[in-house]
Order: structure tokens, then sequence, then C-alpha cells
């Protein structure tokens, strides 16, 4: 039974690591599994990766024993069980905005009884080798960790109806979209921004559940790399 590692660190009251990028690299996950990393994530709402990448990455992954996650690019049943059959154990349900919303991603996201996804025996499920289908599947659906993302201004209204969902370990946001939701676009500092998701916390965290900087901290490539690069290129003129 593949394990958990952010599960593990929720249990624990403590923070996973990880590693996000949005276009496929083996080798990138290679390195950061040898760093030590708890988990990788591919941001497959905005990136470009195909099921075969999914598989290859989860892959490298398990071989470093970090778990493999994905921000999903939709919530359809289909999508979050081709992802998940792949090896994926983590998922984040974007543009979740309402109850319906998250108990689609909650119930497509873990096996009966707690859920509804479809029993195979691709490379997720070890190719159906190893533990029986019954206990395969509780133990899957103990170790899976689900977040859902807050974008819109519906969904910060209906937070307390989502929260209401079964199956869901944390809530993140998506400081961009959300911005434009509430009539800033660009401007995901801007204070209303600010305290749509102040007021999100705050109803999180008093129903007794996790934001997602409560569960991890992570490192996202795209977001690191350029600047780091703009800026020894800078230095490389200045010194030529």
């Amino acid at each position: 039974m593949r394990k958990s590692n952010i599960r593990a660190k929720i249990t624990a009251g403590e923070k996973a690591i990880g590693f996000g990028i949005t276009f496929p690299s083996v080798e990138l996950f290679d390195i950061v599994g040898y760093l030590g990393f708890d988990y990788a994530h591919l941001d497959a709402e905005h990136g470009e990766f195909d099921f075969g990448d999914v598989e290859d990455m989860c892959r490298v992954a398990d071989m470093h024993n970090m778990t493999c996650t994905a921000r999903i690019p939709n919530i359809d049943n289909s999508t979050i069980l081709r992802f998940l059959d792949r090896g994926i154990m983590g998922i984040l349900a974007p543009h979740i905005s309402n109850r319906d919303e998250a108990e689609q991603a909650a119930k497509a996201s873990r096996y009966g009884p707690e859920g509804e996804r479809s029993f195979g025996t691709g490379r997720g499920r070890d190719y159906g080798l190893g533990k029986p289908p019954a206990e395969y599947m509780a133990g899957f659906n103990h170790e899976m960790v689900l977040g859902v993302q807050i974008e819109t201004a519906e969904g910060v209204e209906k937070i307390d109806e989502i929260l209401e969902v079964d199956g869901i370990d944390y809530i993140a946001f998506g400081p961009a979209d959300l911005a434009q939701s509430i009539g800033h676009p660009g401007d995901a500092g801007h204070p209303d921004v600010e305290a749509a998701m102040e007021s999100v916390r705050k109803r999180v965290r008093g129903a007794g559940r996790l934001m997602s900087e409560d569960v991890m901290d992570a490192m996202n490539f795209v977001m690191w790399m350029p600047p780091l690069l703009e800026q020894w290129l800078e230095n490389a003129r200045s010194s030529s």
C-alpha cells in the first residue's frame, strides 16, 4: 500500500515540504527526490502534462518515497479517476465554489463507502497485486489527501457549506483568480482580496479544519527559477 507523506505529516501535526512544477521532467523529480522532499506536485491545470507524463513522474516519486500530488484541470469524475489510476495520492481541486462542487470532488477521490471512485487495476492499484481489493480500498481512502481551492467570490460566501462536506482535508486559495472574481484583476494583494481570504481562514480554523498553509509548504519551480535566472543574467552582463 502506497503511503502518503502528507497524511503522515497531518497526523503528526507537522508540515509536508514539497516542490511543484508545471511541465513534465522526470529528471527534475529525480533530483528533488534525492534532496529529500516529502512530496512533488504537478500543476496539471495550467501545465502541459499528459497521462503518460503523470505516470512516469509518479514512478520517479515512488522510487524516492516521495508522495506525488496534482492540481487537476477540472473535477470531472473521469479526470480525477485517471490521475489517481496513474498513482497520484493527493488531489487539489480548483475553482470550488459551492457544496455540490465540493461533494463531486470528494466523492470522485475515494472509494466507497466514503466516495464513488471506480475500481481498476492500473498502476495506481499496483496492477492488481498486493492487498485484497477491500483492504486496498480502505487503505487508499485513508492515505488519499484532498484539497479544494477557493478562487471565486461565491466560494468565499459559501465556505461554511463547503466545510460541511466530508472528505476534504484542507482549503487552499487561488489568489489571482479570486482577485478577478471580486473585481480586482491582477491585484491579488488588494485589501479586499486579503480581507476575503482572511475571512475564509477564520471560518475554516473556527470549524477545526485546516488551511493549506497548515499542512504543507512548497517551492514552485516556475515562480522561483525565472527571477533567479534573471538576476544571474543581470549580474553576468554587468561583470562582463
